[in-house]
Order: C-alpha cells, then structure tokens, then sequence
C-alpha cells in the first residue's frame, strides 16, 4: 500500500509538471496556424521560381515585370524599425466591427492555398501556350502573383497580431470581460451608451512629466490667437537619429489643432539612453532579441514616457510607453500612439470570445468618433484633446 501510494505521489507530480509546461490554447493553435501558413508560404516560394524560370526561358522581356521572392515572413526584435509611411486617403465610415483569431486566420490562409491552386493550373496552361495568347497569360500570372504576395503580407500581421492581443487577454481577463460588455452595449443604436462610453474612454491619464506653455493673455498684442504648446519628453533607446527626427516631424505634424480660442501643438522632447545606460552592468539586448516589454521598459527611469522597440507589432500602454514593431506604421497611426503617451486610452473598444481549444476571438468596435484615438487610420486631433490635457495639468495644480 506504501509502494502505490508512492506511485499516486510520483505520477501526480510528473501531470502537474507536464501541465505545467503545456502552453495555453492561444498559443497552441497560434504555433498550428503560423506552421501552415510556412507550408504554404514554401509553395508560394516554388510558384514564384518556377513563374519566374518559365518567363526567363520563353519571354525574358516580361522579367521587368515580375517582382523578387516573396518576402520573408515579419521578424520582429530589439532595435528593429518599422517604416514610416504616408497616411492613406481619409475614409471616415460609421461603427465598424473586426474579429480577428485563428480560426479566422486559418480561413485566410486555407482562402489564399485555393488561389496559389489555380495559379499554379494556369501557369501549366500558359506553359503549353505560344504567341500572344502564351504572353497575356503569363502578364495574368504576375498579377496574380503580386496580389498573393500582398495578401502574404496581411496574413503575417494577423498572426502577429493575434500572438500580442490573445496574449494581453490571457493575462489580464477581468479587464477584458469587461471591455467586452462595452463592446456589446455600444452594437446597439442607444445614443446615451455611445455618449457615456465615449466620456469614459476620453478621460486623460496625463504624465506628471507633461508640461503646458500657454502665453499670458497680458502679453499677447490684440486681437494675437495665443499659442499653446504641450511639451512631451521621451525617453528612447533608438539609436538612429535619423529615425527619430523623422517620427518627431511625422507627430508633431498630427498633433496639432485650432479653433477660436487659441493654436495648439506638441513639442518632443527625446532622452536617449544607451542600451549600457539603462542596463547597468548586466547583459544588454543585441540587435534582433526578443524582449519581455514590462522587463525591458521598467530599465528606463519612471518619470517620463519611453519609445522603444522589439514589439510582434507596435502598440502602447497609456502613459508609459510605446513599444514599435516591424510593420509599416503611418504617421497617423503614430501619432495615435503617441496619444497613448499623452494620458489617452483607446476610443474604440476591444472584446474577446473564448474560443476554448482555439484561442480567443479579439473583437474590436470602432466608433462613429473620427478623433484620433478612436477611429487611428482616419481619425483627427480635435482641439477638445488639448483643452483636456490642459484642465488635467491645471487641477493638480490647485
């Protein structure tokens, strides 16, 4: 009897260990569809050698228009820069609804296979083609081809998108349970919920390290607008200067507004620090490494908000910090996060459905506010975000 119950002791503690090292359901499955979507990211390679072969053998000349390899997949890591790019065109649209999981990636995926089949069927056709017949085929085929490497692209930030929000409700779900009765109350057309929620989420958490100039109404001459200027200063641990000066002017030109009373702008502010500086004698992050985010950024000093990098995708934590990752970013969804910084939450809601074996489904609401933080690809700094960080700095100071 001694003996089995030794046994029951021993096999207990080997399943509690093997629990243990078994990762969660999101992460499972995101590991089961990032294999997949390799497999079929290999065929798409071997599509594009085997185009690419055909067009250099039969209609060299059509080599101009066939672009390279299709790109590797995002690898994200310390001191790894996203570009910069332009805004897009404005689309301002009422309450839009997404759901993102890998379910739903994996339909994309398994969507994208079915257009690779027929490329690759119509591609032995062309083969057996001449004239002008074989070339308009072939000039089919590369359009073809660079729409499968877009979609290539997408996919690859869903997934990197899944592995950073699926993870974030993994570890803090009451939050999320509650976001997500917001996200269920603002479905409805009760514009009282639309208000309320919209007040609740506009509310700034303004950094102490904030500071407002705002002119004496006495020095001003008349009929002079006064100009308000809210000065922001970062800490960074981007070592190009470069980047940082373009990031600085691609800010500072969204945040910006007008009205009757007065201009307003932002002016940054960055502190840099050595990757030395913040880590003291212990052993620095190398270019490409793959940081704990809360570990990294607790290195840098706590009185101010911080830029720093070696995010799956970019995103932020409200006055705190920014973390970029290695997607194209536009400078409005910069400036966006950069609010964050600033003491301002998401406008938009973000909710969840538990997926059981599957993850979690992430929902997001995006209001019809077409402010900055609540609508980030075609929102706008309104003069009303300044007037609140403003009356923010003016109360701690009574």
């Amino acid at each position: 009897m001694l003996v089995i119950g030794w046994i029951g002791i021993v096999l207990g503690l080997v399943g509690q260990a093997a629990q243990a090292v078994t990762p969660p359901a999101y992460v499972r499955e995101g590991d089961r569809v990032e294999q997949e979507f390799r497999t079929y990211r290999d065929k798409l390679d071997k599509f594009h050698e085997t185009l690419r072969g055909n067009i250099q053998r039969d209609i060299p000349a059509l080599l101009t228009e066939l672009e390279d390899a299709p790109p590797q997949p995002v690898v994200y890591g310390y001191q790894l820069l996203p570009h910069i790019v332009d805004n897009g065109p404005l689309d301002r649209k009422p309450v839009s609804t997404f759901s993102y999981s890998w379910p739903i990636t994996r339909g994309y995926i398994d969507g994208e296979g079915i257009k690779l089949e027929r490329a690759q069927a119509e591609l032995q056709q062309a083969a057996q083609s001449t004239g002008i017949a074989k070339s308009a085929m072939v000039l089919s085929l590369i359009a073809e081809y660079k729409d499968l490497v877009n979609d290539q692209r997408v996919i690859d930030q869903y997934i990197q998108y899944n592995r950073l929000w699926q993870r974030t409700i993994a570890e803090d779900r009451p939050r999320y349970d509650e976001m997500t009765k917001l996200y269920k109350l603002m479905q409805t057309v009760d514009p009282d919920i639309a208000g309320s929620v919209r007040q609740l989420l506009g509310q700034p958490l303004v950094p102490t390290s904030i500071k407002a100039e705002i002119p004496d109404a006495k020095a001003l001459n008349d009929g002079e607008k006064p100009r308000v200027i809210v000065h922001v200063p970062v800490y960074t641990d981007i070592e190009s200067d470069g980047y940082l000066a373009q990031a600085k002017a691609s800010i500072q030109n969204v945040w910006k507004a007008e009205d009757a009373d007065a201009s307003y702008s932002i002016e940054i502010e960055w502190r840099k620090m050595s990757g030395a500086m913040l880590y003291e004698g212990q052993a620095v992050p190398k270019r490409g490494d793959h940081l704990d985010m809360k570990v990294h950024v607790a290195h840098f000093p706590s009185d101010g908000v911080v830029l720093t990098t070696g995010a799956e995708i970019t995103n932020a934590i409200v006055k705190r910090y920014i973390a970029l990752g290695p997607g194209d970013i536009s400078m409005r969804t910069l400036a966006h996060e950069f609010g964050h910084l600033l003491g301002f939450p998401d406008g938009y809601i973000r909710g969840y459905k538990d997926l059981g074996d599957a993850g979690f489904e992430i929902q997001e609401l995006t209001s019809v506010f077409d402010d900055i933080m609540s609508a980030p690809r075609e929102g706008i700094v309104q003069p009303t975000h300044f007037k609140l960080i403003i009356e923010t700095l003016k109360a701690r100071e009574q």
